[in-house]
């Protein structure tokens, strides 16, 4: 049986980084637009991509969502300029990240929970890409 409380932070981190960065790809304004909004979209389709993989996986453990994961992360968007989007980016990227580690340490020498051990290195490779993409945005 997976922890309720691991899952649901998992789900709620990956869902929050989706929905920000849907927001930030819509709203994005200034001299970059382009690229950032661009970026934005990446970083929003790497994420989203495996979002009912995810769910799935959870199911198939025991564990069964509720609609608190899937709020969002409610709250105004940072601004509208590429930077503060880039940050506020970053850091639901970190939170994210640091859930999936968190959940991935946790379930590790679990027999039963080998396929979702293989997901959430799918999922840190993608927060890996989505962290160093915006890291570049940011010049870092």
């Amino acid at each position: 049986m997976i922890d309720p409380s691991m899952a649901s932070e998992l789900l709620k981190a990956q869902n929050d980084l989706v929905i920000a960065s849907r927001m930030a790809h819509w709203n994005v304004r200034g001299s970059n637009f382009y690229e950032t909004h661009l970026l934005f979209e990446r970083v929003y389709d790497t994420v989203s991509e495996k979002v009912d993989t995810l769910v799935e996986v959870l199911r198939g453990l025991g564990y069964n969502p509720t609609f608190e994961e899937f709020g969002g992360p409610g709250g105004e968007l940072p601004s509208f300029a590429c930077m503060p989007l880039v940050e506020m980016l970053t850091g639901y990227t970190t939170t994210y990240m640091a859930a999936l580690i968190k959940i991935q340490e946790a379930v590790k020498n679990e027999r039963m929970a080998i396929g979702l051990v293989n997901l959430i290195e799918q999922l840190c490779e993608d927060a890996t890409v989505v962290l160093y993409l915006l890291s570049a945005a940011q010049g870092r």
